[in-house]
């Protein structure tokens, strides 16, 4: 039997319960009871051993399998534990902020965002989903009956005063403040600022304009600010408006948009708010007065993500328009404009094969200039012809910022542009049922907080270069799995898969028993 100083690690770390003891059997390690009773004898009190609790493994502790009664079944307690106080643990500064802005409503406030990011639940099975908790054993009792939040959502949607507070504390933020929006369809047709418009998937139905300030810093991305407008007022236009209600200028910000924004119309109105702005422009523009012969007439070379990135600049009265050559995207062009012209050799190959046959038969279809139609394309010389392949163009009026600079900035707009996919697919945010301004606005509230908690989850996963390996789906479904017991009125975790231990090793998670407020 080995002796104490030879126990394994995961025996050693193991942290014991109060009242209980590690005893080594046969080479086995079990948690047994242990009581303090007094002796007659020698009038002292000496150590007695109880009852074994259960035994202790690499992968943790498995309870003591006990028959059960009736009775006893009133008393056996098993809740989901490693997600939710992931969340928790993770989100110290906004449970700091909450309990400052809304100190009667805090804890209601953060469950309600902690179960939209975990479970993506609505609000009907909210109640549910935190008694099945171990964060209900930390918080306590909370009322979250679909009539209690009914009330709830409307407090909190009447005080945009306290949601401007909590999102001004996330400004103080260093680094790049980046803007965005996104449009919401409304399933009500009471609410105020649902307008009948097309969004970008075409669809005809009223909608909700809502625009977006996130931080760019070494510490990662964050959604910080955020506004809701009448789904018929124009980004460019509603802009202005979140600078004011922020109290951000416009120096501080910078817009970086999409190729639809790249219209003149677009820039002498960013141009009047003062904006600084990175904006893609078509190919082809006029901006582009000389194109390169070749890759050696570009000025500038940098990587990114391992692959080389050419660069030339057109300097411009207030504005610096930059044209990339990117290796990678040239490559990917390139073997698609192959394959589609292969492809259409093929066709016209074939083509020319049936007309061949018909023509001995003398039944020809095709006009001699028809038939010379259907000659092959020259793959080489077409691709040569293309010079725009792998190239984008960025106009941007930030002329301390380097072509460099500007394109990681645009790089980072096009990950955030994932934000509002994971608002609409991952947290499942894309439609609101919301019937009043007021509910709509705390809807808002709870998704932005749902959605800051999401950035959490990814940027925990990026500082450890593990993006390629887990999603966000993959770390919450993981974390899901660990579960406690309650055993003799005392919690245990349960017992952990291998998966799970990979996970929680790899991003260094330590997912330990916390006991309540």
């Amino acid at each position: 039997m080995p002796s104490t100083n030879t126990k394994p690690d995961w025996v050693t770390s193991f942290e014991r319960p109060q009242g209980t003891e590690i005893k080594c059997i046969n080479g086995h390690y079990y948690l047994y009871e242990r009581l303090s009773v007094y002796d007659p004898k020698t009038k002292k009190k000496r150590k007695k051993s109880g009852s074994m609790l259960g035994k202790l493994t690499p992968s943790g502790f498995v309870p003591k399998q006990k028959k059960l009664d009736a009775a006893s079944l009133d008393h056996i307690e098993n809740l989901e534990y490693g997600a939710s106080m992931y969340l928790y643990d993770a989100s110290t500064d906004m449970i700091s902020q909450l309990s400052e802005c809304f100190p009667h409503h805090w804890k209601e406030i953060f469950v309600m965002a902690l179960l939209r990011c975990k479970e993506q639940s609505p609000f009907k099975r909210m109640g549910y989903h935190y008694s099945v908790s171990y964060l209900s054993h930390v918080l306590g009792k909370l009322s979250l009956s679909p009539a209690s939040i009914t009330n709830l959502l409307n407090q909190i949607g009447t005080d945009r005063g306290a949601i401007r507070r909590y999102m001004l504390g996330n400004l103080d933020r260093s680094g790049i403040i980046m803007v965005d929006g996104h449009r919401l369809i409304s399933g009500s047709e009471r609410l105020e600022y649902a307008r009948l418009g097309y969004d970008s998937k075409m669809r005809y139905l009223p909608q909700v304009n809502l625009i977006y300030l996130f931080s760019v810093s070494a510490d990662g991305r964050l959604p910080v600010y955020y506004k809701q407008f009448s789904g018929d007022v124009p980004d460019v236009t509603a802009f202005s408006e979140i600078l004011a209600d922020s109290g951000l200028h416009a120096k501080d910000v910078t817009l970086i948009a999409d190729k639809g924004f790249g219209s003149k119309e677009n820039f002498d109105l960013i141009a009047d708010s003062g904006l600084a702005y990175i904006i893609p422009l078509k190919r082809g523009s006029v901006e582009i007065d000389s194109f390169p012969d070749g890759l050696r007439d570009y000025e500038q070379l940098f990587t990114f993500r391992g692959h080389p990135v050419y660069c030339k600049t057109f300097t411009r009265e207030g504005y610096n328009v930059f044209l990339y050559h990117d290796a990678a995207l040239a490559s990917n062009e390139t073997a698609d404009f192959v394959d589609r012209l292969n492809k259409k050799n093929a066709s016209r190959d074939l083509a020319r094969q049936k007309e061949d046959k018909r023509r001995q038969k003398g039944k020809g279809k095709l006009s001699d200039s028809e038939l010379e139609n259907l000659r092959p394309v020259d793959v080489t010389s077409s691709v040569g012809e293309h010079k725009w392949i792998g190239t984008f163009i960025l106009q941007t009026n930030r002329l301390d910022l380097n072509c460099q600079q500007v394109h990681h900035l645009y790089k980072t707009r096009q990950e955030i542009e994932r934000t509002f996919k994971s608002y609409d697919n991952t947290l499942d945010n894309s439609f609101s049922y919301m019937r009043n301004l007021h509910a709509f606005e705390a809807w808002l509230f709870i998704n932005h907080l749902a959605l800051q908690m999401l950035y959490g989850v990814l940027d925990r996963i990026a500082a450890y270069g593990l993006t390629s390996v887990y999603s966000f789906d993959d770390l919450i479904a993981y974390l899901k799995g660990i579960r406690v017991n309650l055993i003799d009125s005392k919690w245990y975790l349960s017992k952990v898969t291998k998966k799970t231990q990979d996970l929680c090793s790899k991003l260094d998670l330590n997912l330990k028993l916390t006991g309540s407020l």
